[in-house]
């Protein structure tokens, strides 16, 4: 099979591989592969498992982020995928879009109902006493991002079950606030202006919760100022790529790796992960919550632009694409080929490849 791998020089290379095979409690996928996530068919499945059979149609995880880490990812025509972790796509939901459900709403989720402490609306091993400030508040930094569309997604959920009352305040680009209100976000801010800061404490009279979506320079100490007297917490994706200094010491950022929810030790950025057990527990329930439903998503799925050209053209394009590391320098990253509608900036969208 074809398979894009890790290559020296920080770069891939699409080379052919001998087909993977499942173990006892795993499946075999066939399908559709972005990144870290991957949207299928089962192909095969292990001699234990009962809940999948070939033909079903799935979208899963699998931690293909960092080359110094030996579990395989999902950049190939084939992938492993580990039975409980897989995601059952509703039938209105095409594959193209539940690729683009694994890794992006299970951060969001992570970052909601457990760094956040706000109480998940399906069963979940983290459990949190109800919220002791009056009128509490979260601010969605960059929520035109896919992580930040799933965390409004999610809110929103809990908004329309009557399970929180948390007022909802966002930052992103002017051309997505029309789009973020229509999904019950009460006020967005343009972060390029000078005065969101003072823009967000005037709107919520101070944030008492925060998720930042990129988590790199001084954003998380800019989310920090938003807060009321008494501080808060963020939740932020990145360990060491933001500036500490100008943090409120009243604020306490939190981080985790959303690769903490397969359960397993795993080496990401240099940090040995430990496994465990309950964030597992935690990623299987929410998965098994997102697949409930075989009509349709409890969330709705980011927007998203299919690629041309397959394995072969992820690296030429799709990494070009997305340029540096930097979420902030995406919306004005002109590359070459540039011209091509598929390569114009990427903002509020996810890239796809097709591999069939």
């Amino acid at each position: 099979m074809k398979a894009l791998t890790t290559a020296p020089g920080n770069t891939a290379l699409v080379v052919e591989l001998p087909f993977p095979e499942p173990g006892t409690t795993e499946i075999r996928s066939f399908g559709r592969v972005v990144g870290s996530d991957i949207a299928g068919i089962v192909d095969k499945v292990g001699s234990e498992v009962t809940q999948w059979h070939v033909g079903d149609r799935i979208a899963g995880l699998l931690q293909g982020a960092t080359s110094g880490n030996v579990r395989p990812g999902g950049f190939a025509e084939y992938a492993i995928l580990e039975a409980d972790l897989a995601i059952r796509i509703p039938s209105s939901v095409s594959y193209d879009q539940a690729a683009t459900l694994p890794l992006g709403s299970l951060t969001a989720a992570q970052a909601l109902f457990i760094r956040l402490g706000i109480n998940a609306p399906f069963p979940s091993p983290f459990s949190f006493p109800p919220e002791a400030n009056s009128s509490p508040s979260i601010l969605i930094y960059s929520a035109a991002t896919s992580i930040g569309l799933y965390a409004v997604e999610l809110i929103k959920l809990l908004q329309s079950a009557g399970r929180q009352t948390h007022r909802v305040f966002a930052t992103a680009s002017p051309k997505n606030h029309v789009k973020l209100l229509s999904l019950g976000v009460e006020a967005v801010f343009d972060y390029r202006s000078l005065a969101w800061i003072d823009d967000v404490r005037k709107a919520s009279g101070g944030i008492t919760h925060a998720f930042d979506c990129i988590s790199e320079d001084d954003t998380t100490a800019h989310i920090s100022q938003t807060f009321r007297e008494g501080g808060g917490t963020i939740a932020v994706i990145r360990k060491a790529a933001w500036n500490k200094d100008g943090v409120r010491p009243d604020v306490t950022p939190l981080y985790s790796a959303a690769w903490s929810g397969l359960g397993h030790e795993i080496l990401y950025n240099e940090e040995i992960l430990p496994a465990s057990p309950e964030w597992r527990v935690f990623t299987v329930a929410f998965f098994s919550f997102l697949g409930r439903d075989g009509q349709k998503l409890p969330i709705q799925p980011n927007p998203v632009r299919v690629m041309p050209g397959g394995l072969e053209s992820m690296v030429t394009e799709g990494f070009a694409l997305l340029g540096s590391s930097k979420v902030a320098d995406r919306e004005r990253n002109t590359v070459e080929g540039g011209l091509k509608p598929w390569m114009k900036p990427i903002s509020g969208e996810k890239l796809v490849y097709h591999l069939t």
